[in-house]
């Protein structure tokens, strides 16, 4: 039997802590991309629209 690891296993751990960094890097920006989304708030909405038209009623009123 011998220890020491062969050049197969080598390769086949650095492609797996390549596959492990590019999913974290993509998970990442997924994730960032998604924070932003939530975050903002969308003018298209239906209930956006009814706060800014009442909101413009408002202040043509005044």
């Amino acid at each position: 039997m011998k220890n020491t690891p062969s050049s197969d296993d080598l390769e086949s751990t650095a492609l797996g802590w390549k596959f492990i960094v590019i999913v974290g890097i993509l998970t990442s920006i997924f994730f960032t991309f998604l924070y932003l989304a939530m975050s903002s708030e969308p003018d298209y909405m239906p209930s956006q629209k009814q706060k800014q038209t009442s909101i413009e009623h408002k202040n043509s009123t005044s």
